[in-house]
């Protein structure tokens, strides 16, 4: 589903456990993820780098916040990577 500048898949799909990555203009890097505690998904992560490496390569984060795990929170989340894909544009 089109949100914005990027298509993300609904609430659903991160209720189901799953994980979502991507990027734009080549080098604006995502990850959507969710966190645990004791089995329970308790949060949406959302990360975003500069670069076209792995996430597992990555030593800092440009953005990095946690947000409720519900549809609403992903709303939130959507807005947000929306706003710094702006900023990131506006200041390349």
């Amino acid at each position: 589903m089109l949100h914005g500048y990027f298509d993300l898949p609904t609430f659903v799909f991160f209720d189901s456990g799953n994980v979502w990555a991507g990027s734009m203009y080549t080098d604006f890097s995502y990850k959507i993820d969710h966190l645990a505690e004791e089995k329970k998904k308790t949060a949406l992560r959302l990360r975003i780098w500069i670069g076209t490496q792995s996430i597992e390569f990555v030593d800092e984060f440009v953005f990095e916040k946690t947000y409720p795990f519900s549809a609403e929170g992903l709303e939130t989340l959507i807005g947000e990577l929306n706003s710094e894909f702006e900023k990131y544009k506006s200041e390349s």
